[in-house]
């Protein structure tokens, strides 16, 4: 047999077909700490050092497989190929810091911290790549006969800086500190590595004024802050223009030839992205914490982003380099609300608690160089995540309809046919011809639709305990966001010939019923589902192959056909699921002073048992919210970092025991 031509058939054939993978991985971490008190309970000298080391070794028997691309056509697929590969991991940091803290008179109370921070990593990698193994039961190096590929790699990295804190509290009402960070970082070229990066807060306690008098009430507390951080989270070496050097894959004499390939363009305008927060914060506590209530409210700017630049001419012939080259604001809340009490029940006490949390944010682009508004750059003002597309008008019904509404431009690869049936767009700039524009000034029949960030994301946590029983239930989830599928998983049979397809594409335009000679063709199933009917008012377009495939283009000025986000088929990727559900029973005290074991407590605990989304069975709705803020702006999908075609999370359910001697 063989595994269908689809993505998911691919996966199933190297599953199952395409040989075995060997990981093993060790490693150990060695700590020392050291304190010496100069001043006793006063000033205190501190010293810390962490050694971790790690090895992993990767074997992989790679075997090749059969590829069904139609009823009668097979092809052998894959690499037979035998590959060993050896990692080495070297990190350490030292931190050596003094405390000093005093109590002067009976409030003011003064605690401050200086240290010293350095780290550093290292990772070697080795790795041979053979083809042509003569053996599928001795897939080794040594009995593959095809050239092999020898390489090398090491990474390395180093952060050193100097920290301070200083916090004065008075009669535990009013508290203010001061923090500061001097970073310098290997990622950056010599004369940009070092960063300030200082910060403050405050906080009043109101509860502890002597006017206040609210017996309800023991805690309420104002908080707000200031501070800045530096991120360097960019390649090692982002900064040096890197020459290539490898195997080239062309002939001369007989041989192939070592190359250097050219360096990409670096930019000396490369350094600390700065990112400053501002934030004010109120916490309350009614009756003896009965009832809690956190809420802040932030303003976020992170200033030099690293990211493409301006850009370059096409002639130039290479890519714009990354660089400090935009600015952005993330503006958002933070809510947090718990609540717990005790209760009597058939004369046993039950104690309850829930906790819910809630936030929510926006960015914004606040500076960047696109004084001509591309849709595929940055932009002043754009918000990240937003979804550029066509607004649907249902499918065409006629011919007369498809003549008065230009849509050819949108023909993937330019061989199928407007037909009735084919998905039909609003004329937004009314000139009779769907098309897309390149920039916010002249979208022609694009605009905002979406937005594929996550907004309101939020958190239950419940729990109680009874008579020895315990429970908790942990749920999760987001409350908005759109998604626009581009993946075989959402359109199968519309992405190629021979795919499978599923449940929800069954409702497709038909124009008119099958025939009697036609009908007679069909299973009975197939005629069950109506899929021999008429279905003029369908919710998908007329089956075309074709239509719908990733290759048609993830960027919204290249996509053709269904690539193109459009609002009919835009899904909802709010979510709500159920994390973990825990169990427990303890058994009574006086079993276990007989045994002399303090406690035994058994439980049953399952994992992503539930979930709730608006995406198809086939994604993982909690998969496709992982997309990095410094999204692609050229991209409306998000796959990038996450489309919910990955490997799901998994249903766990399990069994244990906690026991205390």
């Amino acid at each position: 047999g063989s595994w269908a031509n689809t993505p998911v058939g691919r996966e199933g054939a190297r599953l199952s077909d395409g040989g075995v993978y060997d990981q093993l991985y060790n490693s150990y971490q060695t700590n020392f700490n050291a304190s010496y008190q100069i001043v006793k309970d006063i000033f205190t000298i501190n010293a810390d050092y962490t050694a971790r080391r790690g090895n992993r070794d990767d074997t992989y028997d790679e075997r090749k497989y059969l590829i069904g691309f139609g009823p009668e056509l097979f092809q052998e697929e894959g690499n037979n190929r035998a590959y060993k590969r050896s990692i080495d991991d070297t990190y350490n940091v030292f931190n050596i810091y003094g405390t000093f803290s005093k109590l002067f008179g009976s409030k003011h109370q003064i605690t401050g911290i200086l240290g010293y921070n350095q780290e550093y990593s290292r990772t070697a990698a080795f790795y041979v790549d053979r083809p042509d193994v003569i053996s599928s039961s001795l897939p080794t190096i040594a009995l593959a006969t095809g050239d092999p590929t020898v390489n090398e790699s090491i990474l390395d990295w180093a952060v050193r800086g100097a920290f301070y804190r200083l916090n004065y509290t008075f009669a535990d009402k009013y508290i203010v500190e001061f923090n500061g960070r001097y970073d310098g970082s290997s990622r950056f070229p010599e004369e940009k590595r070092f960063g300030f990066f200082p910060s403050a807060s405050v906080g009043w306690r109101i509860d502890k004024e002597a006017f206040f008098n609210v017996p309800a009430i023991n805690l309420l507390k104002l908080r707000g802050s200031y501070g800045s951080l530096g991120n360097q989270s960019v390649a090692e070496y982002g900064y040096i223009p890197n020459l290539v050097a490898s195997q080239g894959n062309y002939i001369i004499d007989g041989k192939l030839p070592q190359q250097i390939i050219a360096p990409p363009l670096v930019s000396a305008n490369y350094s600390w992205e700065n990112v400053s927060t501002i934030n004010a914060g109120l916490d309350v506590g009614l009756w003896a914490d009965q009832f809690i209530l956190n809420f802040d409210i932030y303003s976020r700017d992170t200033k030099g982003m690293l990211t493409k630049g301006l850009d370059l001419p096409d002639v130039l012939g290479a890519a714009e380099p990354d660089e400090n080259a935009a600015d952005l604001r993330t503006s958002g809340w933070e809510l947090g609300i718990a609540y717990q009490d005790r209760f009597s029940v058939m004369g046993k006490p039950l104690h309850f608690d829930a906790k819910v949390v809630l936030s929510d944010s926006r960015t914004t682009i606040t500076k960047f160089d696109n004084p001509n508004g591309n849709l595929n750059q940055y932009r002043e003002g754009m918000e990240l995540g937003e979804i550029w597309g066509l607004t649907s008008d249902g499918l065409f019904t006629s011919e007369d309809e498809i003549a008065a509404l230009n849509e050819s431009n949108l023909i993937p690869w330019g061989a199928l046919n407007i037909v009735p049936g084919w998905p039909k767009y609003i004329d937004q700039d009314g000139n009779g011809l769907i098309e897309k524009g390149l920039t916010q000034d002249d979208p022609k029949d694009l605009s905002v639709i979406g937005n594929l960030l996550p907004r309101y994301r939020f958190g239950v946590n419940l729990g109680a305990d009874w008579s020895n029983f315990d429970v908790s239930v942990f749920l999760q989830g987001i409350g908005k966001r759109d998604y626009y599928p581009l993946d075989y998983l959402y359109w199968g049979f519309y992405q190629q010939p021979y795919a499978g397809g599923y449940a929800h594409l069954t409702d497709f335009y038909r124009g008119a019923a099958d025939s009697e000679i036609q009908r007679a063709k069909h299973s009975e199933s197939y005629l069950a589902a109506g899929l021999a009917d008429a279905n003029t008012d369908a919710f998908y377009p007329i089956l075309q192959a074709w239509l719908a495939d990733r290759n048609l283009g993830e960027r919204v000025d290249q996509s053709k056909g269904l690539a193109i986000p459009q609002t009919r088929y835009l899904l909802n990727g709010s979510y709500l699921r159920l994390k973990n559900i825990t169990l427990g029973y303890r058994l009574p005290q006086h079993l276990m002073d007989k045994i002399n074991i303090s406690s035994l407590r058994i439980f049953v605990s399952g994992d992503n048992l539930l979930e709730w989304s608006g995406v198809k069975k086939y994604y993982d709705p909690e998969a496709i919210t992982s997309v990095d803020d410094k999204l692609d702006p050229s991209s409306s999908t998000g796959r990038q970092t996450g489309s919910g075609y990955a490997y799901p999370f998994q249903r766990k359910y399990s069994i244990g025991l906690n026991v205390d001697f």
